[in-house]
This record gives C-alpha cells, structure tokens and sequence, in this order.
C-alpha cells in the first residue's frame, strides 16, 4: 500500500542521488551540471505529483 508520506521519501531520495551526483564530480572543467540538476528536479516533481495523487485518492 502507498502513502503519500512514501512517495515524498522516494522523492527526497532522487533529490540527494541528485545532491551527491554533483558534490562528488568536484570543481573539474567537465562538470555534469545537467544531469545532477535533473535528477534533483526529477526527485521534486515526483515527489510532489505523485503526493497530491495519493492525498487525493483513498484507493489507488
């Protein structure tokens, strides 16, 4: 069974795979700004659709 409160963790995960991506390439010329920057929004946007989804739904 999903909860709303499960979809905004595995939400919250994608953003810090999003954080950890980008700190761990460091200050290098060849810098994948790109895809940290969509995982992050990936993980945000997740989050917060499929919360509303779940909130709004009692049986999905």
């Amino acid at each position: 069974m999903f909860t709303w409160r499960g979809a905004i963790i595995i939400g919250l995960a994608f953003v810090v795979v999003g954080v950890v991506y980008l700190l761990v390439q460091g200050s290098g010329e060849f810098m994948d700004r790109a895809g940290a920057t969509m995982l992050i929004v990936l993980g945000a946007a997740m989050a917060f659709t499929f919360a509303i989804i779940l909130r709004g739904s009692r049986e999905l």
